[in-house]
């Protein structure tokens, strides 16, 4: 039986943990341990460069906050504006993104620049491609996302055949013309890929993908997204949907009691599977065989998610904590 969701505006309250600051492995559930709990902070944005280095954005009293560090983190000058996005190539060329201006870490100083595009609401450095989503809308909304390449020292816009909502890789995730879509990067444009049916259809159904994480050894895809469909007076019926396989070889497998997730993200776990955060602390894990459901050992919302290339190592921030999984 799916969730009904009521579609109204809705003002969601965060409980803040009572934990000291700075504490350091207080806690795990299954792989994952708390990092560092802080109540003067709020963090948005993590990043994980090849080479090791953590980076993670938040504030601190209303203030704009940076970390950085490997096992730990710790404050380090910023670029001077609050940083909502993260994203990073190598030690020295790390990206960060705030309202209206962005800025590249060089190793030693923060170029800033102004951004004069829409919100950023995801960045991705993929090989030699920096790449940001932006004024992507959630469900109920009719899905919308604007997808741009750093070329150079412009930003240009990029047509694709979906609406992009998640990349991973060369593979992007979101939907067409109401329905879940995947596209592939050729290196030099999008291509869309053809999906299996879903598992129900009901009248009215919408569905979308809106993460991917591709492992890097096998080649592995897996997608998360969510299936949804009218049920009654200003409501929604709705499924969390799952899609693994590889090119030409996909599955589809429904979770209709984690709902419609309309902000699900996706990371590769390193070890041939995927965390997805759902909503607050919850998460399912793909592994080669199966699907499990768990909590991040903190209480606290995780807002974004990064790992470390070719490692189990994995990064969640959201509320006043800061977990990993090695």
């Amino acid at each position: 039986m799916g969730i009904s969701l009521r579609v109204t505006a809705t003002a969601v309250a965060l409980l803040v943990a009572a934990e000291p600051a700075a504490a350091h492995a207080v806690a795990a559930a299954g792989d994952w341990k708390v990092v560092r709990a802080d109540r003067r902070d709020s963090y948005d944005a993590v990043t994980v460069t090849p080479g090791g280095a953590v980076w993670v954005a938040g504030i601190r009293s209303g203030k704009p906050l940076l970390l950085k560090g490997r096992s730990t983190v710790k404050p380090v000058t910023g670029p001077g504006f609050r940083v909502k996005k993260l994203a990073s190539a190598s030690d020295t060329r790390v990206w960060a993104f705030g309202t209206s201006k962005y800025a590249r870490w060089d190793g030693k100083r923060w170029q800033v620049k102004p951004w004069n595009h829409g919100r950023v609401d995801r960045a991705f450095s993929i090989g030699a491609n920096l790449w940001v989503i932006e004024n992507a809308t959630t469900f109920p909304t009719p899905a919308r996302s604007t997808l741009r390449r750093l070329t150079g020292s412009t930003w240009r816009k990029v047509t694709t055949p979906i609406v992009v909502k998640g990349l991973d890789g060369k593979w992007a995730a979101g939907s067409a013309k109401g329905k879940a879509a995947l596209a592939r990067w050729t290196g030099t444009a999008w291509r869309a890929v053809a999906l299996p049916a879903l598992p129900s259809v009901h009248k009215g159904q919408l569905s979308e993908l809106t993460d991917v994480a591709v492992d890097g050894e096998t080649g592995r895809v897996m997608a998360v997204g969510w299936a949804a469909w009218p049920c009654g007076k200003a409501a929604f019926c709705g499924e969390t949907l799952l899609l693994t396989g590889y090119l030409g070889d996909f599955a589809y497998q429904a979770r209709p009691e984690s709902g419609v997730r309309p902000r699900a993200q996706a990371e590769p776990d390193g070890r041939g599977g995927a965390w997805i955060v759902l909503s607050g602390n919850r998460y399912l894990h793909i592994g080669p065989e199966s699907v499990e459901t768990g909590a991040f050992p903190s209480n606290q919302p995780v807002r974004d998610l990064a790992n470390l290339l070719g490692s189990r190592s994995v990064w969640a921030v959201g509320g006043t904590a800061i977990q990993a999984t090695r």
